[in-house]
């Protein structure tokens, strides 16, 4: 069990998570939802270590999650300049003893000797998931994944996602697009406001379109209704 207790973050006088607590099942894949400035990102830089909480924890089958327990695909990844693909890879630790890089390559098609500058951002995005998925953590995150890839990559995606399932781990996955959450998650929960306001189990998922964008739905129509 990953236990989220009473964490909070401000910055400066902006409260981003209110004093959430919540308890993910391990070997599970978690969607988080929310609308822009929900505090996803905050709540994943949090749980991966890389920002700490003003108060509370967060727990690992009882014991505070470190660094080396997470791997961390961002929403907007960082690139040294002048280096090739597969330098950039050579920087990650090679831990996952199954991964075959030559294999994997045929899904995602990168000229991984070409310097990563030449690369377009969808090219940059499944450089990062490489660098991700080469590392053999227990739990994996995935911010906004499936921005700017195409379409067979995405559906790769989903595979890889099950796949981690599959071998015991844990991953936290969040994305504006609902139907990629649906496909691959076993629950899905609601980040409003800086709180967890809503967990959904698979027979509830058809609830969370009209539970996320229900209100914005209806203002919209009266709005384009009236002006266009």
């Amino acid at each position: 069990m990953i236990s989220v207790i009473k964490i909070e973050k401000s910055f400066g006088e902006k409260r981003v998570l209110n004093n959430i607590s919540r308890d993910f099942a391990t070997a599970g894949i978690h969607g988080i939802i929310g609308l822009n400035g929900a505090g996803k990102t905050t709540f994943f830089n949090i749980l991966s270590t890389f920002l700490k909480p003003d108060h509370g924890e967060i727990l690992s089958e009882n014991k505070k999650i470190t660094r080396d327990e997470v791997a961390y695909l961002e929403t907007v990844n960082f690139f040294y300049s002048n280096i090739t693909g597969k330098e950039y890879l050579e920087i990650f630790p090679d831990t996952n003893l199954q991964f075959d890089l030559a294999e994997i390559n045929k899904l995602l098609k990168l000229p991984l000797d070409e310097i990563i500058e030449t690369y377009s951002t969808g090219m940059k995005k499944k450089l990062a998931l490489l660098a991700v998925i080469k590392q053999d953590k227990p739990i994996y995150i995935f911010d906004e994944p499936f921005n700017g890839l195409d379409i067979e990559t995405n559906m790769a995606l989903s595979i890889i996602v099950k796949n981690l399932k599959r071998k015991q781990k844990t991953v936290f996955i969040s994305s504006h697009i609902l139907s990629p959450l649906i496909s691959v998650c076993d629950e899905i929960h609601l980040l409003r406001q800086g709180d967890f306001t809503k967990n959904y189990s698979k027979e509830d998922f058809n609830e969370i379109e009209n539970d996320l964008f229900g209100d914005f739905n209806k203002s919209a129509q009266e709005i384009i209704a009236n002006s266009i």
